[in-house]
């Protein structure tokens, strides 16, 4: 596998331009921004995490995700140590790259909702979504506990049917 170096702004970027769209790229190395409401993710409302398209870092977890009307993929937080913040053209934005690869994932700026007042805008092609498995989550493993009672209790009643037809 090839790997390509560039340096912007005196920082290395570590990209392989070989299994990524243009698109992709110009957003990992060129610090572009996707069109709203064009992204795979901005809409996502399944339960599991984001991750790094290019390094599989873990980036955003659902729990942080919001509904916005600016048509990207909002957080309102971040895994610690997943991303870094960089200066920007604009006072009030600032760029913001993964820690592991240092690709651009999107902006921060500083007027999102509460708890935290942070909006991070993501572009969808910089991310790969991973579902949680179903075991993980205690909404679903609560579910899938009545289900199994519920057949229990089917299968402890159709035992007793069957053996009182016999009678």
């Amino acid at each position: 596998m090839l790997r390509l170096y560039y340096y912007t702004f005196s920082k290395l970027i570590k990209v392989d331009r070989l299994t990524m769209t243009p698109h992709q790229y110009w957003i990992a190395a060129g610090k572009g921004m996707e069109r709203p409401y064009t992204g795979e993710y901005w809409f996502n409302q399944e339960v599991g995490t984001y991750h790094c398209k290019h390094c599989e870092n873990q980036l955003f977890s659902f729990d942080t995700k919001y509904k916005s009307t600016t048509g990207y993929a909002q957080f309102w937080n971040h895994i610690p140590n997943s991303v870094k913040l960089e200066e920007s053209n604009v006072k009030e934005v600032r760029d913001l790259c993964c820690a592991g690869c240092d690709s651009f994932v999107g902006k921060v700026s500083f007027d999102g909702p509460p708890p935290t007042f942070i909006k991070y805008s993501i572009n969808s092609a910089a991310l790969n979504f991973k579902l949680k498995p179903f075991q993980e989550d205690p909404y679903f493993r609560k579910i899938a506990r009545k289900e199994k009672q519920a057949q229990r209790s089917k299968k402890v009643e159709h035992n007793y049917l069957e053996s009182n037809k016999n009678l």
